[in-house]
């Protein structure tokens, strides 16, 4: 009996072992995202979400489209996109073209003051789009800021005049109404009593007089920030065709959006961090947008996500060369500021803050240049999807502009 039950023990012990022998680990396959005249190519597991952008546009040149492989990008076809990894192999290409134009300064009398002003009128222009920067900015900032140069080239692109102009109280360097930031007044609705109305007025009747544009010709307005207000402001009370404010849920303007009647789209940070927006602003612009829509007015928002950090990101300007982009990149990547798939962890402060704290441990960033320090804080903005204006959206913000909800 007990010669038996051994054998039997045996027996199940051969199976047991059999079964254990025969079992094999699922091999992952992956596949291969091939990306052309961009970045993003390397092996991805299906289902992995692959983020792509185009190569580095030169100051003439601007996005054109994604093209092979584009119905994956479900319609984003922006310089940086995403896509959910399929099983298979895919290949993107980015498509850039040239656009030619040379924006003009010049100092333009508004109500009262002599204005700085930058302006492009293309040949035949179909629209006019009015620029405003944020609380404590300059009419400059849009000429030397990546992101603000690139939804310059794309609307001259799409064949649309560009004017840019500043806060009074930035003109004058006075924080006339003591709130302790340069800003558009975008709480007095006239164009008598609030001075920034009043310039706006003046500088374009500057425009019709010369002949470089006339009434006839569509108006609308992008802002950002305090900037986005003061565009919904602005062209509600002009009766723009269409409004987009970045960063901005309205702010002081938010009974007039309970009259207005212009479309406006709001253009949100994931994770914006601004002590006057934040994520309470998200919460009302979302909130606006759906009121506007309530009312029956063309509304609607776009929140930018944050992404990861590439080798040549900070080589968008021309101020940090490709190679100096890849050192600031191995210095946070090898100081864990980004994680394992290059997100940076935390704000573009948390970097600054690193530095100031332990300098010798970056060497790279610690020699910047104060310009070259701006255009880091400015991309490292931009993927951290804090407070910052983006160029992630610009089709589809022209698109808005051009053709409202359609």
């Amino acid at each position: 009996m007990k010669k038996i039950t051994c054998m039997i023990w045996m027996m199940l012990l051969v199976i047991c072992c059999k079964k254990q022998t025969n079992t094999i680990d699922p091999v992952v396959v992956h596949y291969t995202a091939n990306i052309l005249n961009g970045y993003g190519s390397g092996s991805y597991k299906p289902g992995d979400s692959v983020h792509i952008w185009s190569r580095i546009c030169n100051t003439n040149e601007t996005f054109s489209n994604w093209s092979n492989d584009s119905a994956l990008l479900k319609g984003r076809n922006e310089w940086h996109s995403w896509f959910i990894m399929p099983a298979k192999n895919i290949n993107l290409t980015a498509n850039i073209k040239t656009v030619t134009y040379q924006l003009v300064y010049e100092k333009i009398k508004g109500k009262s003051v002599l204005k700085n002003v930058y302006y492009y009128f293309p040949s035949n222009s179909k629209g006019l789009v009015y620029l405003f920067h944020g609380s404590n900015g300059l009419a400059s900032n849009w000429t030397k800021n990546y992101e603000n140069t690139a939804i310059i080239k794309d609307l001259v692109a799409e064949n649309v005049a560009v004017i840019i102009t500043e806060a009074e109280e930035v003109t004058l360097n006075n924080d006339t109404n003591g709130d302790g930031s340069l800003r558009w007044n975008t709480s007095t609705l006239d164009s008598s009593s609030n001075v920034d109305f009043a310039n706006i007025k003046a500088i374009s009747d500057t425009f019709y007089k010369r002949g470089y544009s006339n009434r006839t010709i569509p108006r609308y307005c992008i802002g950002q920030s305090n900037g986005g207000s003061a565009a919904i402001a602005v062209g509600s009370f002009f009766k723009m065709k269409a409004i987009v404010a970045y960063c901005a849920s309205g702010g002081a303007t938010s009974s007039l959006l309970n009259t207005t009647n212009t479309p406006i789209k709001f253009c949100l940070q994931q994770w914006d961090n601004n002590s006057v927006m934040g994520q309470q602003g998200n919460t009302n612009a979302i909130g606006n947008a759906s009121g506007l829509m309530a009312r029956g007015v063309c509304s609607g928002y776009d929140v930018n996500v944050s992404s990861p950090v590439y080798p040549t990101r900070f080589s968008r300007n021309i101020l940090i060369s490709e190679n100096l982009s890849a050192s600031i990149f191995n210095e946070l990547k090898a100081n864990n500021l980004l994680s394992e798939k290059n997100f940076l962890k935390g704000y573009a402060q948390t970097l600054w803050d690193a530095v100031k704290a332990n300098p010798s441990k970056y060497p790279v960033v610690a020699n910047l240049s104060a310009d070259q320090m701006a255009v880091v804080d400015e991309q490292l903005s931009c993927t951290s999807a804090d407070h910052q204006f983006y160029s992630d959206l610009n089709k589809k913000t022209i698109q808005f502009l051009l053709l409202p909800c359609k």
